[in-house]
């Protein structure tokens, strides 16, 4: 089942049943101050929002289930800290790349492409679902000292190393969002962290990448964008039958 609303998502997940959803993936506002007509991006509103925000998805997750944060380098620690406050666990970060874009890069600091993804659980956390990611190196493979060849190793690192490394997708006339996401990479961490049939949350779904993502991985969705158009553009893309990432 797909559920897409055009709303804002503090008002809706009010509204929804406690210990609900399997897992949530989303992509807020970073509170960086950049200029866009989507959605309110100054530091001082998402910082006022932020605790309202993780108290709804503490009280919506089931127990032992994730929270995976798409966040900026330089707001980072704000999210850390209101999440713990709200109850979660702070379990990692995932380091992504990201494609610049046409971003200035600072002459007095390195560049911002690296895309952290917090990763949180209430709770213990679930063990993992195994799949098939990472390869194995031939010569590892072959080594006689491996005692259990397989062609794919489970023990998932925190940095991504492989065609789905981007966070983000090359901007171009075709793209969705200016900040439109990898699906590639979200359905890895929906696969991982959900059984199909279980049910996804993106409170600040933008382009609709995680609903394509759950779509073709066979998890149930719901996706809440407060922007007309861009919801009517998810809505879309996620209908779209030739879809594909």
């Amino acid at each position: 089942m797909i559920q897409l609303l055009n709303m804002d998502c503090l008002s809706y997940m009010k509204l929804m049943q406690s210990n609900s959803i399997d897992l949530i993936i989303t992509d807020p506002p970073y509170g960086v101050n950049f200029n866009n007509n989507l959605y309110d991006d100054k530091k001082d509103s998402v910082l006022e929002s932020m605790p309202y925000w993780f108290e709804e998805w503490y009280r919506l997750l089931k127990e032992d289930s994730y929270l995976y944060l798409f966040v900026g380098v330089k707001t980072l620690h704000y999210w850390i800290e209101a999440g713990i406050k709200a109850g979660f666990q702070y379990k990692n970060i995932i380091a992504t790349r990201t494609y610049n874009n046409g971003s200035i890069t600072p002459n007095n600091s390195f560049g911002f492409q690296f895309q952290p993804i917090i990763i949180f659980s209430k709770g213990k956390g679930r063990p993992y679902n195994k799949v098939d990611f990472f390869p194995t190196s031939k010569s590892w493979f072959k080594d006689k000292r491996n005692k259990n060849p397989k062609p794919f190793t489970y023990e998932y690192s925190n940095f991504i190393e492989s065609n789905i490394c981007f966070s983000n997708v090359k901007r171009d006339k075709k793209n969705f969002h200016p900040n439109e996401k990898n699906a590639k990479l979200i359905q890895f961490l929906v696969e991982i962290s959900t059984n199909k049939g279980e049910k996804v949350l993106d409170s600040f779904m933008g382009s609709g990448s995680t609903g394509i993502a759950c779509k073709n991985s066979e998890r149930d969705f719901i996706g809440i964008e407060i922007d007309y158009d861009m919801y009517n553009k998810a809505q879309n893309r996620i209908n779209d039958e030739d879809e594909n990432i």
